[in-house]
């Protein structure tokens, strides 16, 4: 029990500090989407506007994951005795649900402007160039800050998170090349680079969306044979092998089921000491959020070692 309330506690604190990073990121998303956009719409860029709606999005998506550490965050009870952790997961379909409405208004905006009678022509103006460089900077700096905190953290949403943002610095680059072409006297680059940000807009969502299916799904994460490697690493007498691993989860936390076949003359009591020196050899090779169930089985010729299923 006493190590259950202190799981949860450790948990709770990392939640906490996951969305402290959140916050951060939230402010600096709200303020480069203002930025885009309100310059954007002035000097009539349909890419710039598209481009903070793009932004925007990384700021609902915050909102999103916010909401959704939260709930992860929640202890474990009886109705959720594995906890809540998939709850940060799910936030991130959320994200995904954004981003393809995004890339739709988006797409919608560019076909008006190339089938247009009188198409409007944007600015290329030094305050476009000056506030798209201004948000590049801020966004690379965004997307370090949180990936580093995501791996500090073993947070999936967090690193996909960034991900996010960091596909901002690709899109703005383009909207900054548009601007250019605008310069020169090709205004309808602008609209065309409006649809190659829906594009990549769209592709965000399907990357996000796969990532969350295998841990939604309980894909495996975990090579076996390197699980069984490990717990063969402990070096106690008596342990005959490794074998019917199972694995899911993710970077915030791994769980393991796996058989151990020991001596069969050997006592309970040092079975079950066995099994906890494995469950403490996983985590410290896996991560402290590892979670494992070792089955203790009697040895038996049949029975070797490998992360196969084999002969009961």
């Amino acid at each position: 029990m006493n190590r259950s309330r202190t799981r949860d506690a450790a948990a709770e604190r990392r939640y906490r500090r996951i969305r402290a990073v959140l916050v951060w990121v939230l402010v600096a998303n709200v303020l480069v989407a203002l930025g885009k956009g309100v310059v954007g719409w002035s000097v009539g860029s349909i890419a710039m506007v598209a481009d903070a709606f793009h932004s925007l999005m990384d700021g609902a998506s915050n909102i999103i994951g916010l909401a959704g550490i939260t709930l992860a965050a929640r202890p474990r009870d009886e109705s959720h005795s594995y906890g809540h952790a998939k709850f940060e997961t799910f936030a991130s379909i959320g994200i995904v649900v954004l981003l393809l409405v995004t890339a739709f208004q988006v797409g919608e905006a560019v076909i008006g402007r190339l089938t247009a009678d009188e198409p409007t022509v944007p600015e290329a103006s030094l305050l476009a160039f000056v506030v798209m460089g201004v948000t590049i900077v801020v966004n690379i700096a965004v997307s370090s800050y949180e990936r580093n905190a995501g791996r500090r953290l073993e947070s999936t949403f967090l690193v996909a998170d960034s991900r996010h943002t960091l596909s901002d610095v690709g899109v703005s680059l383009s909207v900054v090349a548009g601007l250019l072409a605008v310069y020169w006297g090709y205004p309808l680059i602008d609209a065309v680079v409006g649809g190659v940000i829906a594009v990549v807009i769209a592709y965000a969502a399907f990357k996000i969306m796969k990532e969350a299916s295998y841990i939604l799904l309980d894909r495996a994460v975990l090579d076996p044979l390197q699980v069984a490697d490990v717990c063969m690493s402990i070096d106690e007498e008596g342990v005959q092998g490794c074998h019917r691993v199972r694995t899911r989860g993710s970077e915030s936390g791994y769980w393991i089921d796996l058989h151990l076949v020991v001596d069969p003359e050997m006592s309970t009591r040092e079975a079950h000491r066995i099994a906890s020196v494995v469950e403490r050899r996983l985590k410290d090779f896996f991560g402290r959020n590892t979670d494992t169930v070792v089955h203790i089985e009697p040895g038996s010729p049949a029975i070797g070692r490998g992360g196969g299923e084999e002969d009961e």
